[in-house]
């Protein structure tokens, strides 16, 4: 286990942050009362000039690189109550982001490994070539041939596929998940990775704190650590911030093995994924297998993860395969995001696609929550004739988030879009297909969490077969949907209108 592992986050530091949280908002209630009542000489002074420093942070704000939507709630409360949401703002916004230095030698080392920009060009599609430009400049991932995507359409199957290859491993299997849960698919996965690890294949295994936490015992992590050549680490463990347990996560989720394979997609490491513990019905997932060209990009987004979580470098040229497949005329993207860059380059390539699509627009999210432009976007492709679908779970994980989704839906269903919710379960597919062309698999969610925060991963693509069966598996989806229309949307109860509209400005930190 290395250094940077903790299994839980000491009780004296939740004491002490749940302690000053409630002592500030006492402090900030207070001195607004006394400054009303004027009973405390030194109140409206004391009032005034945790004002004036509140008007400084929201200069700041207004001067950050940050969506306007996110931008405009932090303000809306740093202006109701000065002092407190100040205070929560500064935890959470400087305790989390990687430091300038950090993201440097990050940065530093993407531009070292990806030295060839233009290693795959098409020759007929400029749209293809366009959104690879727009990657490149935003991230530095490049566009690859010679590679093969399979598309899963059951996490249960991608599963399986994936158990079969790590028992064929001969030098390194990468693992990184968000979730890693005690359950019946660890107990299938650790004795073949035992087994590997006896025969000498390195492994790694990379997961978040707060999303394991919760899930993975340290009986399950001492089974991990018995395994010979396997390293555990965690990214970002739960330390003395009042809330640093919901921004700048690693969401990502990724398997790669011995440099010729990539597995990525919504599925973490956990049974409700394959169906082996019911959670909110029938749970929908999808992933992709690359085998290629393409898989070195996801050796490098892993190597960056494990740098920023436990300090050790990976010298990736010990990891690279000249493992390829002869697939000359279709492309793949991958790419990742994250708060060490200063772009946001999964919600530009959502944008993009979107407003490249001709005929079809057909969306797979399990949270529909984003800002006003992007909203507008959509409309702007339903206004211009194409055939707009969106797929949201019927079944919610999270209520309120539920109820923020269904907040959203009046402009897109006012243009006449199609909304459609599972019924049969829920739907943690995150998909993007356009004109049965091109499509988008990967972790990456349609809210402001995934698209602004956290580390996330996924990969664009224009092989013809893999779109068609996404497409295929997407409009199959729908047929087991409840249509929402817009009177549909009209009849929710009142107490749903209400808090939506109370709750709305808070809807960039669901």
């Amino acid at each position: 286990m290395l250094q940077s592992e903790r299994k839980s986050t000491p009780l004296y530091k939740k004491i002490i942050m749940i302690t000053l949280s409630i002592l500030m908002l006492t402090i900030q209630i207070a001195l607004f009362a006394l400054a009303i009542a004027g009973s405390f000489p030194y109140a409206k002074i004391l009032y005034f000039i945790g004002l004036i420093l509140s008007i400084g942070i929201i200069f700041y704000i207004i001067n950050s690189h940050a969506p306007a939507s996110y931008k405009i709630t932090w303000i809306a409360l740093i202006s109701i109550l000065p002092l407190f949401f100040s205070y929560l703002y500064i935890l959470n916004f400087s305790a989390r982001r990687l430091p300038k230095r950090k993201k440097k030698k990050l940065d530093d080392y993407i531009k070292s490994k990806e030295l060839d920009r233009y290693s795959a060009l098409s020759e007929d599609d400029h749209n293809i070539n366009r959104l690879a430009n727009l990657i490149y400049e935003e991230s530095n991932y490049l566009m690859y041939n010679n590679t093969k995507v399979k598309f899963f359409n059951d996490a249960a199957l991608k599963h399986q596929d994936m158990l079969k290859k790590i028992k064929a491993a001969e030098k390194y299997i990468f693992m990184e998940y968000f979730i890693v849960s005690d359950g019946s698919l660890l107990d299938e996965l650790i004795p073949i990775l035992a087994k590997k690890g006896e025969e000498g294949v390195e492994i790694k295994l990379l997961y978040d704190d707060l999303g394991s936490k919760a899930t993975l015992s340290s009986k399950t992590i001492d089974r991990f650590l018995a395994i010979p050549n396997l390293k555990i680490c965690v990214y970002a463990p739960m330390g003395f911030n009042l809330n640093p347990s919901v921004n700048y996560r690693d969401h990502r989720k990724m398997t790669i093995i011995d440099g010729k394979y990539a597995y990525c997609g919504g599925d973490n490491l956990a049974d409700e994924y394959i169906h082996k513990k019911d959670r909110f019905g029938y749970w929908r997932d999808n992933a992709i297998l690359l085998e290629g060209s393409a898989v070195f990009s996801f050796i490098l987004m892993f190597s960056l993860m494990w740098y920023a979580s436990s300090k050790e470098y990976i010298d990736i040229a010990k990891y690279t395969s000249d493992y390829e497949v002869s697939n000359p005329d279709e492309f793949v993207i991958p790419f990742a995001d994250g708060p060490n860059t200063e772009t946001d380059v999964a919600y530009h390539t959502f944008q993009y696609m979107i407003q490249r699509a001709n005929k079809t627009l057909y969306i797979s999210t399990p949270y529909f929550i984003i800002d006003d432009e992007m909203i507008s976007t959509i409309v702007r492709a339903k206004k211009s004739g194409v055939d707009v679908k969106i797929l949201v779970p019927g079944i919610p994980d999270k209520k309120m988030v539920f109820m923020m989704t269904r907040a959203h839906y009046r402009e897109i269903l006012e243009c006449g879009c199609e909304i459609y919710e599972y019924t049969k379960g829920f739907n943690h597919a995150k998909n993007i297909i356009v004109d049965g062309k091109y499509a988008f698999c990967g972790t990456i969610n349609m809210d402001y969490r995934s698209l602004f925060l956290h580390f996330e991963c996924g990969a664009v693509f224009s092989s013809k077969d893999v779109v068609k069966d996404m497409e295929d598996d997407f409009l199959s989806a729908v047929k087991e949907s409840k249509l929402i229309t817009l009177a549909d949307w009209q009849k929710r109860n009142v107490f749903s209108k209400i808090f939506t509209f109370l709750v709305k400005i808070f809807a960039p930190m669901l």
